[in-house]
């Protein structure tokens, strides 16, 4: 797939821009849809500061940024973020602050421990997951995005059918 053009960028904006405040009105329950968008797992309400992802029909995926008082960011993969699944069952797609990714169909459930032995479930909609762990402060200067970092030592379990696991490890790769 080629690049998007300015004008495919715009009209994403806009239809995301569009299917956040759709979200948002609805009080974030339950998922939304709008010209083809869908709102997937989140991190947050959405009606304040978080984040949510969202895929399009096409393969399009973004990852919208809500911040109280001010207008929604938005991270688009046109070509959609490409994380294989197979292996672990889910891929990482964006973190900090919690950890927002795909998971494979086969997953029913993905939890993850931290370093005190607390477990949190992660949110499953449709393709997508998010579980809202420590993983440091959120970086906000473009230095500190760009800046070296040791994330924590945190395990995921991933299960499937029959609440088989299937996969135990780190959370992140580093």
């Amino acid at each position: 797939m080629a690049p998007a053009s300015d004008e495919q960028t715009a009209r994403w904006i806009a239809e995301l821009t569009a299917l956040t405040e759709l979200y948002r009105s609805a009080g974030s329950a339950g998922q939304v849809s709008y010209e083809g968008w869908h709102t997937g797992a989140r991190i947050g309400t959405g009606t304040g500061d978080g984040r949510m992802l969202a895929y399009q029909d096409s393969g399009v995926e973004a990852e919208c940024v809500f911040r109280a008082g001010e207008s929604t960011l938005f991270n688009i993969m046109s070509t959609g973020y490409g994380s294989d699944t197979t292996e672990r069952g889910f891929a990482v797609w964006s973190a900090r602050p919690g950890a927002l990714g795909a998971i494979d169909p086969g997953v029913t459930r993905l939890d993850v421990t931290d370093a005190d032995g607390v477990v949190v479930q992660a949110e499953i909609v449709a393709h997508t997951f998010a579980v809202d762990v420590d993983l440091g402060p959120e970086p906000r200067t473009i230095d500190e995005v760009f800046a070296p970092w040791e994330p924590p030592e945190l395990t995921v379990r991933v299960y499937g059918e029959d609440d088989a696991l299937r996969y135990e490890g780190p959370l992140l790769t580093r």
